[in-house]
């Protein structure tokens, strides 16, 4: 089976269209969604829209996902993500609101073959971003795999008795690997809609359970466009300009 894994899109609707396109000559059999389809940008409708019809579809919440559709205050959000989760707010349609208060909490298992979650396992709230937080992390699942997002920033953890392990991607190549029996992993496939790791360019990965591979991607979109709409929506400025540096 081979699974598109995609995290914090956040209504980056550019984004999500050209990594569609990318993979649709690829035998894509399953679609995992970790969380934050909204905030930030500025077309949530059409990016739920998208996602409710993606097939095969497993997917966790995310924290804007909850501050958007008004089931948290996002009093722990700074300034400009608490407005955009306002404007979002009062955007969303009805059937998308509803459909996005409806998404289930994190850790969820897909398939047997892998847990996903939006933080950690134990939290989906709490980031992940060094090997401290990686190594905590493991203790709270079972499962060989978790896929997880919230940070933006794509890197594999692998643990075996002996080693902690980490795995960047480097920007020039596609980072693919086997996944070894001995060996449980963390993989967060990076952002689509608004990557952090000062690669602008739209991050996901693609997991193979026959070959056992993972394979973290990255694909070009249109950000001048999304940063126009979010420009024509009201939203503040520094989400846009963040786009163009991915940071």
């Amino acid at each position: 089976m081979r699974y598109l894994i995609l995290s914090d899109i956040h209504a980056n609707l550019s984004a999500l269209r050209a990594v569609l396109r990318s993979v649709r000559r690829q035998r894509i059999e399953r679609v995992v969604v970790l969380g934050d389809l909204v905030g930030y940008g500025a077309e949530p409708n059409p990016t739920v829209a998208i996602v409710r019809q993606l097939k095969g579809l497993s997917i966790v919440r995310g924290n804007h996902d909850k501050v958007c559709c008004g089931l948290e205050s996002g009093e722990a959000f700074n300034r400009i993500a608490f407005a955009s989760a306002q404007w979002t707010q009062e955007n969303l349609t009805p059937s998308h609101l509803n459909w996005l208060k409806e998404l289930p909490e994190g850790p969820r298992d897909v398939d047997g073959e892998f847990l996903i979650s939006h933080g950690t396992p134990l939290d989906e709230d709490a980031y992940i971003f060094g090997e401290i937080e990686a190594l905590n992390s493991f203790q709270y699942f079972d499962a060989p795999i978790c896929f997880f997002g919230h940070s933006h920033f794509p890197v594999v953890f692998s643990l075996n008795e002996e080693s902690l392990t980490t795995r960047i991607p480097n920007p020039r190549k596609r980072l693919r690997m086997r996944l070894v029996a001995e060996a449980r992993y963390l993989i967060n496939p990076g952002s689509v809609g608004q990557p952090r790791d000062g690669d602008n360019r739209a991050s996901f990965a693609i997991f193979d359970s026959d070959q056992r591979s993972v394979a973290i991607h990255r694909v070009r979109y249109s950000y001048q466009r999304t940063q126009q709409k979010i420009a024509r929506a009201g939203l503040p400025a520094p989400l846009a300009e963040r786009l163009a540096v991915g940071r």
